[in-house]
């Protein structure tokens, strides 16, 4: 895989940096060594060279400490690099749903949690301690209530709260589809927003049969699929009865989404 060969070429170059720096070291020790026995001798044999000696050793002495910063600032960069945690993740189905989570940093790390919501807003919070290696992946399996219920489909938003070795953070959100088959068992998951999000006019508590659907155009995340929904229902409640909105969704949207039901459907059913 490409983020392996990655993880591997950074450690390669770790390796070599780490290598490059003591290189330096030693010679940079040995040539200040020579200078300052030479201008040790040099004072001896001819004393009124003293002062010339001294402001030549005080020079070598500054070029060494300078030189040694920059090493040390370096070997600073390093550490850092090799402590920051990479990680990776998406959704895999196989009868049931997990969570792929790829470690591509050089530093091991821990998966504390993983955090879940549905389009219906329930949320689910899954505490763990899975390790993750620097170049491998781990599969959590996610619990069938986050997507048992849902006839077709079902949107969700992920994110995983990660421990490496100085820091702690909780992943950028990600959003994908669960498409359900016969008996509650997820078909397919896809990345990005494919569900039905029926909304319901404030005024008059309609919505139609869920004929009344947002439309998910253009989103990323769940907030702003919920900022979305709010100004829709607001339009509902300005032009009930006539329901009005630009953010419904539209005829081609729908086509496009049965299609992609259908798909995940048996033939029966269609």
């Amino acid at each position: 895989m490409p983020w392996t060969a990655w993880v591997r070429s950074q450690i390669r170059l770790h390796q070599r940096s780490l290598k490059k720096i003591a290189v330096y070291r030693r010679t940079l020790r040995r040539a200040a060594i020579t200078v300052a026995v030479a201008l040790c001798m040099a004072s001896l044999a001819w004393p009124q060279m003293q002062g010339v000696a001294i402001i030549l050793l005080l020079f070598v002495m500054f070029e060494y400490i300078l030189l040694t910063q920059g090493n040390i600032e370096l070997v600073r960069r390093q550490l850092e690099r090799q402590e920051k945690v990479y990680v990776n993740f998406d959704l895999i189905c196989r009868n049931e749903v997990y969570v792929r989570i790829a470690n591509v940093g050089i530093s091991n790390f821990l998966v504390s949690a993983i955090y879940v919501r549905t389009q219906n807003m329930d949320e689910f919070h899954y505490t763990t301690q899975e390790i993750v290696e620097s170049g491998k992946t781990a599969e959590l399996s996610l619990p069938r209530e986050i997507y048992v219920g849902h006839p077709l489909s079902v949107d969700v938003e992920i994110s995983i709260e990660v421990v490496g070795l100085d820091v702690r953070r909780k992943s950028e959100p990600q959003c994908f589809n669960i498409s359900m088959a016969q008996d509650g068992i997820p078909d397919r998951v896809k990345k990005g927003f494919s569900g039905l999000w029926s909304l319901t006019c404030p005024r008059c508590n309609n919505n139609f049969g869920g004929l009344l659907a947002l439309s998910l155009r253009g989103l990323k995340t769940f907030d702003d699929a919920l900022i979305r929904k709010r100004v829709a229902l607001g339009d509902f409640q300005d032009s009930c009865p006539n329901h009005a909105s630009k953010w419904l969704m539209k005829m081609d949207e729908r086509v496009e989404d049965r299609t992609l039901n259908l798909r995940s459907m048996p033939e029966c059913l269609r």
